[in-house]
């Protein structure tokens, strides 16, 4: 183990938690250093779908199993700027009502909308937060046509991508450098401010005296492939590692206290959608729209669209469907969100391998929610010309008609069928002052320790509803402020 080194804070993790604690720490005067698990990817590298990509963006190449009644996929960023690199960049304040309860069930102080407004504010501003400049490509305008012929409520949601060149790499990097992921967004300028940013730098242990963290223990993989194990000691440790790595590590160093036991998430389905002429949604941005007519409870909205996405979300029914790939131009493919009020875990791998295993049982709730989000983007769809839709279920390979949809208004899906997915998981180490209910308080300090910190996704107190990243960045930028006006 190489000698010790010393800094005033630590911040583990440089997504969009990360990312904001450490700008705001290191332009604050504060010696930081950005500890990151994955690897600093060069531009030239962003944009292609290859294995080696994947591997080089994403844990697990981009597929996370989460255990439980209905497994779940989780797909996570690992590399330096965590999943604002291969996210769709959209962006949302968290609605008033969610606020609220998060006031009411938790006592989370300081959070009010109102409070909340100056820094949305700022991250819109520094992420150039805006509509799509161009005019909407197919996928969007057939979404449209879909919306208005059901009367609902529908909104264009802005994205951190200024400037978009419709090239349809978003969720393997933005090859053009537009959108404006943690890489680019944030992190250039905390390290102008003198903040330490280490790739492929991971953090084993919390090293803990009494009530205080006193630095980490981590591995550090060089060029070459060896590993070496370093010391760095800090006045302050601040855990940004994302809803799964930052109750693990806290549990790891022995931190349990309401930790990892409310895992939160948004459990997502997909449905995908021919028409009679082409789409070519591999060739531009995702729809751009999303219905809120069912918020927080349901979301209804375009999702990334590939050949490769194809095969796989034909996958469940393909002696019957693989013909189906010769139209692939026809094809845009959509998503059904539940807020999800499901109970699930993080624990560390009880095969001691640093590995994480993540729980959530969908709830009776979760399974209604997605039914009658099936039922409504699948009418949506064929009021918008579809010939078929095909969703991710194993016992139902299509619907073609508006009746086969609404019946799953009433009935509940086949449960074993679904093949879920997730991109947004969070409320693994809440925060509020409701100390039975809670992890940390509500500036995110943890319960039982003086310096330590989580400032990620997984201190929100419960699901959103909507994309997290906006809230996540203004509560880190909240949290990281009153820190330094404490100290």
């Amino acid at each position: 183990m190489t000698d010790s080194k010393r800094v005033d804070a630590i911040v583990i993790g440089s997504g969009a938690g990360g990312a904001v604690t450490a700008m705001t720490l290191a332009g604050a005067g504060m010696s930081v250093a950005v500890l990151e698990e994955g690897a600093n990817v060069p531009r030239r590298e962003y944009g292609k779908s290859s294995p080696e990509g994947m591997a080089q963006l994403f844990r697990r190449s981009g597929m996370t199993p989460i255990l439980g009644r209905v497994p779940i996929g989780f797909v996570e960023g690992r590399c330096v700027g965590g999943s604002t690199e291969v996210n769709s960049g959209f962006w949302h304040r968290a609605p008033r009502e969610v606020l609220l309860s998060w006031q009411s069930r938790f006592d989370l102080q300081g959070a009010t909308e109102s409070e909340l407004v100056p820094h949305y504010e700022w991250a819109e501003q520094r992420l150039s937060v805006s509509p799509y400049p161009g005019e909407w490509p197919k996928s969007t305008k057939l979404f449209q046509r879909g919306i208005d012929a059901m009367g609902w409520a529908v909104r264009e949601i802005p994205r951190t991508a200024p400037g978009c060149q419709s090239a349809n790499t978003c969720a393997s990097g933005c090859a053009s450098g537009k959108k404006q992921g943690m890489s680019q967004g944030l992190l250039p300028e905390a390290k102008a401010a003198g903040a330490n940013i280490l790739s492929h730098c991971r953090v084993k242990l919390l090293l803990r005296q009494g009530r205080r963290v006193t630095g980490v223990l981590a591995e550090i993989t060089r060029d070459n492939g060896s590993v070496e194990l370093v010391r760095i000691d800090a006045d302050h440790v601040f855990v940004c590692a994302g809803a799964s790595q930052t109750p693990t590590l806290l549990r790891q160093s022995g931190l349990r206290y309401k930790v990892g036991d409310q895992l939160r998430l948004h459990p997502m389905l997909k449905l995908t959608a021919r028409f009679p002429q082409p789409v070519n949604a591999q060739n531009s941005v995702l729809p751009l729209l999303q219905v809120n007519e069912f918020w927080p409870e349901i979301s209804l909205g375009g999702a990334y669209f590939s050949s490769g996405h194809l095969a796989f979300l034909l996958g469940d029914n393909w002696p019957q469907l693989s013909m189906e790939m010769e139209h692939q131009n026809h094809f845009a493919s959509y998503y059904v969100a539940v807020r999800g009020n499901g109970r699930g875990s993080v624990r560390p791998s009880a095969l001691g391998n640093g590995d994480t295993a993540l729980r959530y049982d969908l709830s009776v709730d979760d399974l209604r929610s997605m039914s009658r989000g099936v039922a409504r983007l699948a009418t949506l769809l064929l009021a918008a010309g579809a010939e078929a839709v095909y969703p991710a279920i194993r016992s139902i390979p299509v619907i073609r008609t508006e009746l086969d949809a609404v019946r799953w208004l009433t009935e509940l899906l086949p449960a074993k069928d679904l093949s879920l997915t997730t991109v947004h998981a969070f409320s693994s180490c809440p925060m509020g002052e409701q100390a039975g209910l809670t992890a940390a308080n509500s500036y995110g300090r943890v319960h039982h320790v003086d310096n330590l910190y989580v400032n990620d996704a997984s201190m929100l107190p419960d699901s959103p509803g909507v994309n997290p990243q906006g809230t996540v960045m203004a509560l880190a930028r909240r949290n990281a402020l009153h820190f330094v006006d404490s100290l």
